[in-house]
């Protein structure tokens, strides 16, 4: 066989590393150059099967098959030498099209096998099958050659399926949160923002992209945002550090509470291509979950002392949570020990850890 159409086949092969759809392309072309009525590839391990079968205009995949519940076929697998094709005659069941072995509607048929190790307890099973004819030492030798490709890719095609499932299952669960979430590179630039991230950029009014880069409208808070950064960037590796509370003013009595935590991301080098900070943005006024709520019924707070026990939750000092909410230190503070009275509490921490324990830690978006 000319090396044209064996390379355009290990091409194909190496294509269905990346996703699902190729692997039936690459399965047309291996039964194209052996001669083949149909084949299928099975990618197994002690969990789960993956089955993807092709024949003459039909395409088959059969996903999450419990691994290994029977025989890939009728010959014990086992006992073939890995990486090693294997040519046999066999007398065929009578399986319905629609089965993981659409193609075997004849009596008698050749079929080629190769079973190819891919990981500690994993593994691919390729078959072909032809019915008019026998399988010749050619076609051995050319699946022989295939063989290893196959075993590469569909070791590729497994990390990077798996990796890529574990993001979107991240993604998921950000974009589900009610807290704006900033992802940030060593150069200043933002790799990420969830949902709510957007929304509080798009409404521009406390927090805005300039060039990439995340920005406060109010100076203090973006003066403190970007030591925060610069004091992280600076660490060589990164460090077990408590992350800041800083307050976000829009300059109108508003604002938003954010908190800048370092990311372990290995060495400094990967933090050119990796974020290496996040920061979490949140609206104390959006903020206030039914159990913050129930616990001011229960104590009887009024809404502003709800407002400000709201700011302190995060760690705001009571000046930052005066600028936050536009009013005078004094009037935090009196507002504070209006709720120490109620609450029969006497210190800040005490305060914190009573509502802390009637309050879950974050709450779904809307």
């Amino acid at each position: 066989m000319p090396i044209e159409p064996l390379s355009e086949t290990i091409l194909t092969i190496y294509e269905s590393a990346l996703a699902s759809e190729p692997w039936f392309g690459a399965l047309h072309r291996l039964a194209a150059i052996s001669g083949s009525s149909g084949c299928r590839i099975v990618i197994d391990n002690d969990e789960e099967r993956l089955v993807f079968s092709v024949e003459a205009g039909c395409e088959h995949r059969i996903s999450s098959y419990p691994s290994r519940a029977e025989p890939v076929s009728s010959r014990e697998v086992e006992f073939i030498t890995p990486g090693e094709p294997v040519a046999q005659s066999q007398v065929a069941p009578h399986i319905t099209i629609g089965s993981a072995e659409p193609w075997r509607d004849q009596d008698i048929f050749d079929t080629l096998m190769v079973v190819m190790p891919t990981g500690e307890s994993s593994r691919a099973i390729l078959e072909a099958v032809r019915t008019d004819e026998r399988y010749t030492d050619g076609d051995l030798a050319r699946m022989r050659i295939i063989a290893p490709h196959i075993a590469r890719a569909v070791r590729m095609f497994r990390s990077i399926n798996a990796k890529r499932l574990a993001s979107e299952m991240f993604e998921a669960s950000l974009e589900a949160l009610s807290t704006g979430v900033y992802f940030i590179r060593a150069d200043g630039g933002v790799a990420y923002l969830n949902r709510v991230a957007r929304d509080q950029v798009r409404a521009g009014k406390v927090l805005r992209l300039k060039e990439g880069r995340l920005v406060a409208t109010d100076q203090r808070g973006q003066d403190l945002l970007t030591a925060e950064l610069r004091e992280i960037e600076r660490d060589f590796k990164p460090v077990r550090r408590p992350g800041r509370a800083i307050a976000l003013s829009d300059g109108a009595g508003s604002g938003f509470i954010a908190h800048v935590a370092a990311l372990s991301v290995g060495a400094r080098a990967a933090r050119h291509f990796t974020a290496m900070a996040a920061v979490f943005v949140q609206d104390p006024v959006k903020a206030v979950s039914p159990a913050n709520a129930a616990f001011a019924r229960l104590y009887g707070l009024t809404e502003g002392e709800l407002r400000v026990l709201n700011a302190l939750l995060p760690g705001l000092s009571l000046s930052e949570a005066a600028a936050l909410m536009g009013i005078s230190e004094a009037t935090v503070k009196t507002h504070l020990h209006r709720i120490f009275n109620k609450t029969k509490t006497s210190r800040q921490a005490e305060l914190i850890h009573l509502l802390m324990t009637s309050t879950p830690p974050t709450t779904l978006a809307q």
